[in-house]
């Protein structure tokens, strides 16, 4: 009777701790990954907010290009400032950061310049 007793205790205790492991596991997983997700979130409005002070760099210091060569500029100050933080940025997340912190600057200014008719009228 000892040793049935004994063999359903260990395999109680083999089920209790398996059951436990995988629920540890699947918390160490499921925390991780909302930390993942917390470092991209951080990462990405860092990219965004070096993207907006290049855009306004690049306006308030090269005045006299126009286009492609005013791109270029900021393009390269977002790489250069990125490298020195430690980001890496591709040419493509370089691309679209630039023109959407470039369209929020127009959006914004649009809304501005919309209010200045307005209150002219």
């Amino acid at each position: 009777m000892d040793a049935l007793t004994m063999t359903v205790v260990e395999n109680i205790l083999i089920i209790l701790v398996t059951l436990a492991a995988g629920y540890l596991v699947a918390y160490l997983r499921k925390r991780l990954g909302v930390e993942g997700m917390q470092k991209l979130e951080l990462e990405l409005a860092l990219k965004q907010e070096l993207a907006e002070t290049a855009v306004r760099f690049v306006e308030q210091t090269f005045r006299d290009l126009h286009g492609q060569k005013k791109y270029s500029q900021a393009a390269e100050w977002l790489a250069a400032r990125a490298g020195e933080i430690g980001l890496k940025v591709t040419a493509e997340e370089i691309k679209g950061l630039v023109e959407a912190a470039l369209r929020a600057f127009k959006d914004e200014f649009s809304e501005q310049w919309a209010n200045v008719k307005k209150n002219e009228e």
